[in-house]
């Protein structure tokens, strides 16, 4: 396996925990029914970041020879999750300015 793939996968993963971070951090500023659907998204990205971590793991270990593969899916991931990061700010500030 080559190692700058492996850190390719490994970034990819501390972006999606650092996306999940500036989320829990804005979730905390917001208010009511937006903070409730903050607080349950979070722990849906968690539950993807840890299940995506697992299955690196393992997939690394096991089948190095397609480890390029799954860094490709992988950063499919992180991109639907910068972008579902993007909608849901948006959605937070058209709520803050009705406010």
């Amino acid at each position: 396996m080559k190692k700058e793939n492996t850190g390719t996968a490994e970034k990819i993963l501390k972006d999606i925990g650092r996306s999940i971070d500036e989320l829990i951090a804005r979730a905390k500023d917001s208010k009511g029914e937006l903070r409730s659907e903050f607080k349950e998204r979070i722990e849906e990205l968690k539950r993807n970041r840890d299940s995506l971590e697992k299955d690196f793991r393992k997939f690394r270990d096991d089948h190095a020879q397609d480890f390029e593969k799954f860094e490709n899916s992988l950063q499919k991931v992180a991109d639907e999750v910068k972008e579902t990061l993007k909608r849901w700010f948006g959605k937070e500030e058209e709520r803050n300015k009705a406010e």
